[in-house]
């Protein structure tokens, strides 16, 4: 195993030594901050970018079944009508994270593919449980497809999102190939929780500091309280993968949802749905938004940004 850069290292074994002294918070004792907190969080500064800030964002809120949910666009200016885009999902655990946490890697989507790009703030568990935020996702999506912002071309969407959000992503992509949804053209998956069983034993390892088997249970109790751990929607491991859209599934060697990612990976190929797995050496779950402290950053959302684009095309509108 490849070991963490000293930068890496040394922020890890920081934040694990003062979440142990009650200096900083545990993963288990955030979700008692208000969910207002929760959904405010940002990359702190010394560890990622500020992303293109030429690119036009605005907000929009979803007219979802279980209420009103927040998203942003963002768009490049000049882009033409009829562009493919993108909807992106946000980690977080299931409990933490917004618009912000994530507002670095979709401006760098936005900017290296030249599509327009919607953020969702799906609302958090334990106050909003699943199904919940798969629901707002959908009823985001659908909104995606009803109203054409910045007249995108509705036939042309990819999702992604990262940890919690490539639960999501993965889960929203089943969902819509079974109730007769808009079709997705291709599902990026960062790092993405697949097994609520947490059958791996990665989660043994603390691969990750201040993440380990208890943490894990303990998120898929607050996230599905009142369902199966291997409901398909749930543990997407556990789904029927025949007919799904083509995937990208990024890993991280330092990380407790490296198997789990992997064996999604060989599932969907195993269900003859086209896929791209490629595992980062040396870098932690969370190496996405990590731009300032890793180049493997920069590097994977580039990759995310090809795969989508050879996938769904150019900007200008798909001949007929």
């Amino acid at each position: 195993m490849a070991r963490m850069n000293r930068r890496l290292r040394l922020v890890f074994g920081l934040g694990e030594a003062l979440s142990k002294v009650g200096l900083a918070p545990s993963p288990l004792k955030q979700i008692d901050a208000p969910v207002a907190q929760r959904q405010a969080v940002r990359v702190p500064v010394w560890m990622g970018r500020q992303g293109d800030q030429a690119l036009e964002v605005a907000m929009a809120e979803v007219p979802a079944r279980g209420g009103p949910v927040r998203v942003r666009t963002y768009r490049r200016p000049g882009t033409p009508e009829g562009s493919p885009a993108i909807l992106y999902l946000h980690g977080g655990g299931f409990v933490l994270g917004g618009l912000d946490a994530c507002d670095w890697i979709v401006r760098s989507l936005c900017a290296r593919t030249g599509y327009p790009v919607v953020s969702v703030e799906y609302r958090l568990a334990p106050e909003c449980p699943f199904p919940g935020p798969l629901e707002d996702c959908r009823d985001a999506l659908q909104w995606m497809v009803d109203t054409r912002p910045h007249g995108i071309d509705a036939t042309r969407i990819a999702v992604a999102g990262d940890s919690a959000g490539g639960n999501l992503a993965a889960a929203l992509a089943l969902l819509t190939r079974d109730d007769g949804g808009p079709r997705l053209r291709h599902q990026t998956l960062v790092y993405p929780f697949t097994d609520g069983t947490l059958a791996s034993t990665d989660w043994d390892t603390r691969a990750r500091g201040g993440v380990g088997r208890s943490a894990g249970e303990h998120m898929v109790r607050t996230y599905a309280p009142d369902h199966s751990v291997d409901e398909p929607l749930v543990s997407v491991l556990h789904a029927d993968h025949a007919g799904l859209p083509p995937a990208l599934v990024i890993t991280a060697e330092h990380d407790v949802l490296r198997t789990d990612g992997s064996a999604y990976a060989d599932k969907l190929r195993e269900a003859g749905v086209p896929v791209l797995h490629r595992d980062y050496k040396g870098v932690p779950h969370g190496f996405l938004g990590m731009a300032r402290l890793t180049p493997d950053s920069e590097r994977c959302v580039s990759l995310i940004a090809s795969e989508i684009v050879a996938a769904l095309g150019a900007t200008t509108p798909a001949s007929t």
